[in-house]
């Protein structure tokens, strides 16, 4: 009797022992579940956050693309006047297209979500591989625009060196339709100033074509960086 009362309780303990084993399994797997349901949830949150991002981004690039070729224009059409080539009519036509050939348009993207997901070491949570090479190669895209603006920026102080050298600001601002802090308008120079002088300049030409050869560089840094996140 004692031999069938110790089976007994054998099978009844290893009884136990398995419930005991398949609860363990059975919540290890409803917190596997649980993880990987917070973990996709967190990559869907990430995902609609990232586009968010980047349609702007994507935005701000074409904008920029369409601005900087119509400002290469006008900076074309100034090397169509230099030296001995025919000059424009009036000073201020050439005040105009000065003024804007000066401008240049710098490329400030939206990088929030994915600065968070760099900096918590959750890029892993994107589980799409193509996807996650993109958002990795992003920041060295954005170093080599940076580098490439800052030479184009370098490039236009030259030219405003010149105008403030051997030209008139004055003239120049005269036509932008700028206003003071004081809301008045500025003035022309009070000096006998013709800023299409500075088209008999060498040193002119040569900046104005520095600063188009420059932009054609940011440009095609810009469609590189629409390229490589947008395919």
């Amino acid at each position: 009797m004692e031999k069938n009362k110790t089976g007994k309780y054998l099978k009844y303990a290893f009884g136990e022992i398995v419930l005991v084993v398949i609860g363990i399994l059975i919540a290890l797997q409803i917190n596997n579940w649980n993880q990987g349901r917070i973990e996709s949830n967190e990559e869907q949150a990430a995902l609609i956050n990232l586009g968010q991002d980047f349609e702007y981004n994507l935005k701000v690039l074409d904008s920029l693309i369409d601005y900087e070729i119509n400002i290469r224009k006008l900076q074309f059409t100034i090397l169509s006047h230099t030296g001995t080539k025919p000059k424009p009519k009036t000073e201020i036509e050439f005040n105009v297209a000065l003024n804007t050939a000066t401008h240049l348009a710098e490329f400030y993207p939206r990088n929030g979500s994915l600065d968070d997901l760099l900096n918590s070491g959750n890029l892993g949570i994107i589980k799409n591989r193509k996807l996650r090479k993109s958002l990795s190669s992003w920041k060295p895209i954005l170093d080599q625009i940076k580098a490439r603006e800052k030479i184009a920026i370098s490039e236009i102080e030259e030219i405003e060196y010149l105008i403030s050298k051997k030209g008139s600001w004055l003239n120049i601002d005269a036509v932008s339709n700028s206003k003071t802090i004081e809301n008045n308008f500025f003035p022309e120079s009070g000096f006998d100033v013709d800023n299409r002088n500075l088209l008999n300049e060498l040193e002119f030409e040569n900046t104005i074509e520095n600063v188009i050869f420059q932009n054609d560089l940011i440009i095609n840094r810009w469609i590189q960086a629409i390229n490589a996140t947008f395919p």
